[in-house]
C-alpha cells in the first residue's frame, strides 16, 4: 500500500528516510542528519507564519522537484528529501 509522503506519521518517517537514504538501519530523525541533508541536497527551508516549507529547486529555474510543508521544520526537510528521492508516494511495505 502506497502512502503520500506528506501524510507520513512520526512513526513512519524514520523508515521512509531509511529507504530514501538506502540504509539498512533506521536513522534517527534529528537535526544532525537533517542539517547535512539541507547542505548536501541544497534544500531550501522557509517559514510562512503558520508552517514551514522545505523545497528542492532546480538550479537557475523556478521549477522544483519536491516541496513539503509541516508545522515542524525538521519534518518538512525530511519529507522533502524523501519525496525528492522516492517520489510523492512511497510503499512502506518495502521496509524489512
Amino acid at each position: 500500500m502506497k502512502t503520500q509522503v506528506s501524510q507520513l506519521t512520526p512513526e513512519q518517517l524514520p523508515h521512509a528516510l531509511m529507504l530514501a537514504m538506502k540504509r539498512k538501519t533506521v536513522p534517527g530523525i534529528n537535526w544532525d542528519p537533517a542539517g547535512k541533508l539541507i547542505e548536501k541536497e541544497k534544500i531550501s527551508l522557509i517559514y510562512f507564519g503558520t508552517h514551514w516549507v522545505a523545497m528542492y529547486m532546480r538550479p537557475f529555474t523556478d521549477e522544483h522537484d519536491a516541496t513539503q510543508k509541516s508545522a515542524s521544520p525538521l519534518d518538512a526537510v525530511v519529507k522533502c528529501f524523501i519525496q525528492k528521492k522516492l517520489g510523492s508516494e512511497i510503499d512502506l511495505s518495502l521496509v524489512k
